[in-house]
């Protein structure tokens, strides 16, 4: 069995990216039959036309007078069909014979959703919470046109003229405005619906968001909203109210926007992993074939494992299967974890269920999407009306759930792998809190990781089931509902969540992979300076061929202690680490026949001091050299994989640049400005450019900003990142 999120990820995108590309000429089909997820995006958030087509398409005429006639001829014979001459849901023991009173009575009982009262002045008093009570307009167009869908499949006995207006309250941008808030998603979201439908009668009191003429959106009452486009409002007959009501439209076109967001996030996640194994100077080795595929083959793991192995193949930071040896002696790697912790071990395996909840998940809401979800339903062929339930939405609940409770897995994983490289303990030899300069005044992470885990508390309190809190309602004809509304309003939360935590998530491993690139360039010629020094100091007893090795034995001990003290300030790390590195020399010189005296020690002694303050020097400059260098600049660009192109979005295109200027110069407040090791004084910088520098958070909000508005996604399917 495979499983293969990402084609269907990827071709989601290209469709989306292939409809926006048309601009305004874009006609978007509905037939009832095969409306996309990515197609349902284009319409509610980008302002996508949909295209009815009954003029050219008579199948689809014929198929609605159809289920029309039906009705009219089901009432003629006097046959008692609910919600068209009965009551509704536990008053369906009531009769009438005024239909069309029937249906305005239907809307009546149902708008009692809580809205800003129009034309209110400000509140007196500063209010608690700015949270608005109506439904953003992609959430309302989205609903819009999943219920034009599903009436276009000719089971709901509603006029094709009906349908026209609600496709051209789309083309026209007028956005009824509906409560957020009412609707327990169970004879499908009745009070939802019922705003569109008193938006397409022209009630005064139902209120419609269009376009002023100075080009903002505003409201007005919905007559006005129709009258200004030339549109006619509806006058409903029999079961035209209840047709447009009672349905699954708003759940399902919520669940399938945010279901968009989650399969890019979960990709998102394997990209930020493979940049952490990078970051972390982690092996691929963990995501080999024989571990996924013969091992242990759920098809959700493979695929995780596969996409990782590719976002890593190419790295120069992270060591790779096809390059280590097969076995490594104990005696080798002594004091080392001899596999990576689970953040990174284990990641296919746990990012793997998700990727098959959500195919799962997407797949139920695309079959909801072109389904009939009203009730009483209209049987032409066989010349019956059905009384059913197939409003009831829990397989959007079901997929909301899912996709919830896995946004919360992808959220742990990105904040555990986020702690091990702030923690210096855990690193590898990155500094505590990924600061760039002495870490006695540079937190620079600290704050960052403590937001991490206030997102990641709250990712996982969201993830929570809503469907375990139903209640019973409507005079107890509801008693059981699927709040699916209210769990794809979580679901949005979620998302924001996770969009934000991974924001962070990309910032701290862009700074993560800078400082790798520092460590690169500076080991290069520290290395060089040992082997310069040792024959400087020792060549009067060490051969040239025993320097070589001394100086790769000696080097190998600095860089491991450096690692192991990242913690600390600079001076002090060099002063230990020298000390601690020299051994190898005076290892060599216990062994020797003579020892050379007291000579060799002394030099040692030199030979250390000296080597701290080039150290020092060469670690100042090059610093300064990288925190220094101009916008967008790209240090870590030639040691990646096929995680690049994102680490270069956030570094040139957002200007999102390496942190750690300002605590290089003290901001500005050290009395000279030197730094220890320096051969001439940094000049300081003033406080004033600390206050004028962007934030952190600001720094961390244009990642968001990119995120939201789609743009980073663009760079995964764009920018040779995935394979699809």
């Amino acid at each position: 069995m495979s499983l293969r999120l990402l084609d269907t990820a990827a071709k989601a995108f290209q469709e989306l990216a292939g409809l926006q590309a048309k601009g305004q000429d874009v006609k978007i089909s509905i037939d009832g039959e095969s409306l996309t997820i990515s197609q349902l995006v284009a319409i509610a958030r980008y302002q996508a036309a949909p295209h009815l087509g009954l003029d050219e398409n008579t199948k689809l005429r014929d198929k609605l007078d159809a289920s029309v006639a039906c009705v009219t001829e089901k009432l003629a014979a006097g046959e008692a069909l609910y919600g068209i001459n009965t009551g509704f849901g536990g008053s369906a023991d009531s009769r009438t014979n005024n239909t069309q009173a029937l249906q305005l009575a239907l809307l009546q009982h149902q708008q009692c959703g809580q809205l800003e009262v129009p034309g209110a002045g400000p509140s007196p008093s500063l209010l608690l919470s700015e949270e608005p009570l109506c439904m953003p307009e992609s959430w309302v167009r989205g609903a819009l046109v999943v219920r034009l869908n599903s009436l276009s499949r000719g089971h709901s006995g509603v006029r094709t003229q009906v349908l026209e207006k609600m496709a051209t309250l789309l083309k026209c941008n007028i956005t009824p405005v509906v409560p957020v808030r009412g609707s327990i998603s169970a004879s499908g979201d009745l009070s939802t619906l019922s705003y569109i439908a008193g938006c397409l009668a022209g009630q005064d009191g139902i209120e419609a968001i269009v376009t002023s003429p100075d080009g903002h959106r505003v409201k007005i009452p919905s007559s006005q909203a129709l009258a200004a486009s030339k549109i006619e409002p509806v006058s409903y007959g029999p079961k035209e109210a209840l047709g447009i009501l009672n349905g699954t439209a708003p759940n399902a076109a919520l669940a399938s926007l945010v279901m968009y967001d989650a399969v890019n996030l979960a990709f998102l996640v394997h990209i930020t992993t493979a940049m952490a194994v990078e970051a972390e100077t982690a092996t691929d080795a963990s995501f080999a074939p024989f571990i996924h595929e013969a091992c242990r083959p759920h098809p959700g793991q493979i695929e995780s494992a596969a996409t990782l192995r590719h976002l890593v193949s190419g790295s120069k930071l992270a060591s790779h299967l096809d390059e280590e040896r097969a076995t490594l002696l104990a005696s080798e790697d002594e004091g080392s974890l001899r596999q990576d912790r689970y953040p990174l071990r284990t990641a296919p395996q746990f990012l793997g269920p998700q990727l098959e909840d959500l195919e799962a998940s997407w797949r139920a809401l695309t079959i909801e999407l072109n389904s009939t979800t009203d009730n009483p339903l209209v049987s032409v062929a066989e010349s019956v009306i059905h009384h059913g339930g197939n409003f009831q939405a829990m397989s959007v609940t079901n997929a909301m759930e899912k996709t919830r409770l896995s946004l919360a897995h992808f959220g742990k994983l990105t904040f555990a792998q986020g702690t091990e490289l702030i923690n210096p303990s855990m690193s590898r030899g990155l500094p505590a809190n990924l600061a760039s300069t002495d870490p006695s005044l540079n937190f620079h992470c600290k704050g960052v990781d403590i937001a991490m885990a206030a997102l990641t508390s709250e990712l996982e309190y969201l993830a929570g089931p809503v469907s375990t809190h139903i209640q019973s309602a409507e005079m107890g004809n509801q008693a059981v509902n699927s709040l699916a509304l209210i769990s794809a309003r979580y679901t949005v939360r979620s998302i924001d969540t996770l969009q934000q935590l991974l924001a962070y998530s990309l910032y701290i491993l862009c700074q993560a992979l800078d400082l790798r690139a520092l460590q690169r360039s500076i080991a290069a010629r520290l290395e060089e300076g040992i082997t310069a020094s040792i024959s400087k100091y020792f060549s009067e007893w060490i051969g040239a061929e025993d320097q070589k090795k001394l100086a790769a034995k000696v080097f190998a001990r600095l860089k491991k202690r450096l690692d192991e003290t990242s913690a600390r300030d600079l001076e002090a790390r060099f002063l230990e680490c020298y000390m601690v590195a020299g051994f190898e020399i005076v290892t060599y010189f216990s062994l020797l026949p003579s020892g050379g005296g007291a000579d060799p020690l002394r030099n040692i002694m030199s030979w250390r001091a000296e080597s701290v303050q080039t150290s020092l020097a060469l670690y100042r400059s090059e610093t300064l050299a990288f925190l220094s260098a101009p916008a967008g600049a790209c240090h870590a660009s030639p040691l990646l994989g096929k995680t690049r192109p994102v680490y270069e979005y956030v570094r040139k295109t957002l200007g999102v640049g390496m942190h750690g200027l300002d605590n290089l110069t003290e901001f500005g407040l050290g009395q000279t400005g030197r730094q220890a090791g320096d051969e001439e004084p940094v000049k300081p910088t003033s406080s004033d450019a600390f206050k004028q520098r962007a934030t952190i958070g600001l720094n961390v909000s244009k990642i968001l900003a990119a995120l939201r508005s789609g743009e980073l996604y663009r760079v995964m399917w764009e920018g040779g990142v995935l394979k699809a």
